[in-house]
């Protein structure tokens, strides 16, 4: 029976491949990597190989497979210098081969919206902002107002309506529309009791019915013959304020004085969502600062605070929350974090 020898001995193979590596062209420097792999059975210079192929891959931004070899190389008898480049490479790797994945299917799901294939973008724009929530902030698509569209009228077999609605509730969370969110996330646990979705979507109702965080606001008919009779308790100051972003509005007058903020602890927060919002109260040493997380919601409907001779009375007209999937400041991964959607809040200052 013939021998079949390779086109190429080993020192051969290792050789171009370094000369393709030097001149960044990875993609062809692999092949001749992983033909050397194959052609020794020596550890230590196995564990090399593994190495150049990681940075190879890395290269290519395959970081998945890269941190493989890295991991490889790792095993083998690589030295000390090596050792500890891996370490770090394998620190970051995971990281960045979240994020590739996570654009990967942000761009797949775009152009699948672009066609106008709604159904075949939904899941590949969830799945990609759980990766990395930033990529919100990169969407001016209109896609999210689309799938609310979609799904609502969409009719599914009865093994797939759980799924829709659970999917129907996602959107609309991410839209801000909490209170039609916890409708969605009723029908589930009312019609498919024991579906899978159910387990979810009672986990997300008992978070918004429990804080209590989602208000709407009681609008009294209108008194026309109020407008008639001159006011005696005129307040000193009104006024209505609106976040949807972060930022902060203050003022400053004679007997009075106050600042609204809402403001993010962590990056990667996505666009027209924050984690906190505080308020301070008052002027000089009597000011009071409350301070409000997403996480713990609004207990409180109105906040007064007195001081001295002027009464502030702060109503939370609306606040809305939705869920977001935030990377870890510790570096533990994505977490599902709930956050401030919108909050709309009535000032009013009067002398008592």
């Amino acid at each position: 029976m013939p021998t079949i020898k390779p086109p190429y001995e080993f020192k051969t193979l290792l050789t171009r491949a370094e000369e393709l590596f030097k001149e960044n062209n990875y993609r062809e420097a692999l092949i001749f990597y992983y033909e050397a792999l194959r052609a020794t059975t020596t550890d230590s210079v196995r564990s090399r190989i593994h190495f150049r192929i990681g940075e190879c891959l890395e290269g290519i931004r395959r970081f998945d497979f890269a941190e493989y070899h890295y991991k490889q190389a790792l095993l083998g008898e690589l030295p000390d210098s090596l050792a500890s480049r891996v370490a770090i490479k394998l620190k970051h790797l995971p990281k960045l081969a979240q994020h590739e994945e996570a654009t990967r299917l942000f761009k797949r799901a775009m152009a699948a919206y672009k066609r106008r294939d709604i159904r075949g973008a939904l899941d590949d724009y969830l799945r990609s902002l759980q990766l990395e929530p930033s990529l919100m902030g990169q969407d001016d698509s209109g896609l999210i107002d689309d799938a609310i569209q979609y799904l609502t009228y969409l009719t599914e077999d009865k093994a797939r309506e759980p799924g829709r609605l659970l999917k129907l509730a996602t959107f609309q969370e991410l839209r801000g529309d909490t209170e039609k969110a916890i409708e969605t996330l009723k029908q589930i646990l009312i019609i498919y009791p024991n579906s899978e979705e159910a387990g979810e979507a009672e986990e997300k109702l008992t978070f918004y019915t429990q804080k209590r965080t989602s208000y709407v606001e009681f609008r009294r008919p209108r008194d026309g013959l109020a407008d008639l009779q001159p006011r005696d308790d005129a307040p000193l100051h009104e006024v209505s304020l609106e976040f949807r972003d972060p930022g902060v509005q203050s003022k400053e007058l004679g007997e009075f004085a106050y600042t609204f903020r809402a403001f993010n602890e962590q990056p990667n927060v996505p666009d027209h969502r924050f984690e906190q919002f505080s308020m301070v109260l008052g002027k000089g040493a009597n000011q009071k600062e409350y301070l409000y997380r997403a996480e713990e919601g609004i207990p409180d409907r109105k906040v007064t605070y007195e001081d001295g001779a002027v009464v502030y009375r702060v109503e939370f007209q609306t606040v809305n929350l939705t869920t977001a999937y935030v990377q870890d400041i510790y570096g533990e991964g994505v977490r599902s974090v709930p956050l401030f959607a919108s909050i709309q809040i009535k000032l009013t200052i009067t002398r008592r």
